[in-house]
């Protein structure tokens, strides 16, 4: 499955590298640096998150991963002063979300988890240039005021689609090859959702400046985290 999985990761940046030239054509020199630094950005984080998963090492990644999410959220409840219970309540819904994560990076095999993995990030790449190529209609706007249903939709279409494409490698029962990419799809839109609204609840732009071009690691990686807790509830029961 990996080289099918290779060509379909340079396939998918090399759309994206056109679409980004296509947007690029208007606004300022600034903001064609910020998508091209976003962008290679992006593709550093895909290209070593694959590496771990071939290595079956994901579980260190995350745990590296879930402390500093962790962190960031306490940094920004810090930096908007809320209240204590805010912040309790938080770290409890992260933790039970953290736990399945890290449940997910340590199961096996490889292959499930690298399927998985696709398919957020086929979704987070193609929502986002979807939404700025053809995106008009917000679909979160007092949470994420840059979603917009376009994308939405552009990232539901492509993260399934991918997701039926690569179950031709994999042993999935019954009609799993058609609902669990829809099912991933979902659970990297909630992630994103969720970690929105933390931000908008903190007054916070970013959570931090570790990844240049992103907000931070809960902001590259939510969807990752509760995709991959969702998929480690339905491997387990399903």
């Amino acid at each position: 499955m990996f080289w099918p999985l290779f060509y379909l990761i340079a396939a998918c940046f090399g759309i994206g590298a056109v679409a980004i030239a296509k947007l690029n054509r208007k606004g300022d020199a600034a903001q064609r640096r910020a998508r091209w630094v976003k962008y290679f950005a992006y593709l550093v984080v895909v290209g070593v998150t694959v590496w771990f998963i071939q290595l079956g090492a994901l579980r260190y990644l995350a745990v590296g991963i879930l402390a500093v999410g962790a962190y960031e959220i306490v940094s920004g409840w810090r930096r908007a002063h809320r209240g204590r219970v805010f912040l309790a309540v938080s770290l409890g819904v992260y933790l039970l979300i953290a736990y399945g994560f890290y449940r997910f990076s340590s199961q096996g095999p490889q292959a499930l988890i690298l399927y998985a993995y696709t398919v957020v990030f086929t979704f987070d790449g193609f929502a986002q240039l979807t939404g700025q190529l053809f995106g008009r209609r917000k679909i979160l706007p007092t949470i994420s005021p840059e979603k917009t249903v376009a994308g939405v939709v552009g990232g539901y279409v492509m993260g399934t689609a991918i997701g039926v494409f690569l179950s031709r490698w994999l042993s999935l029962p019954g009609y799993a090859a058609w609902y669990l990419p829809v099912l991933i799809c979902t659970g990297a839109f909630v992630g994103d959702a969720l970690a929105s609204w933390y931000k908008r609840r903190c007054g916070l732009k970013d959570y931090s400046r570790l990844i240049p071009g992103h907000g931070g690691i809960l902001d590259r990686f939510d969807s990752f985290i509760v995709a991959g807790a969702i998929f480690w509830l339905w491997c387990r029961f399903f």
